[in-house]
């Protein structure tokens, strides 16, 4: 083997080194920039879902502490307790005691 082809293949696995390299690095970078992308992703989620979360929690604390019997009839019948046989508050006051097992 002589000098000339030593040195074309000590070039060859130079360049070739190269490559590789450059191919891992721009690999490596659009992983990277992937990860940048899907993290700005999920923070913009979390914060709608949060702001989701506390307007649902709100219109629940607005219809729980309503005063509104009609609306709390309804809210029974579709949670499925019947109100006929929810004892009334007047009955509870009287005496307690009674409502015990």
């Amino acid at each position: 083997m002589g000098f000339f082809e030593f040195l074309a293949i000590v070039v060859v696995i130079e360049a070739t080194a190269k490559v590789i390299s450059r191919w891992l690095k721009t690999k490596e970078g659009v992983t990277q920039k992937q990860v940048q992308e899907l993290g700005q992703r999920i923070q913009v989620l979390e914060a709608k879902e949060v702001k989701d979360l506390q307007k649902r929690l709100s219109v629940l604390e607005e219809i729980f502490v309503t005063e509104d019997f009609e609306l709390q009839r309804k809210l029974r019948y579709a949670l499925g307790s019947s109100p006929l046989t929810t004892p009334s508050r007047a009955g509870n006051q009287s005496n307690p005691k009674e409502n015990l097992p």
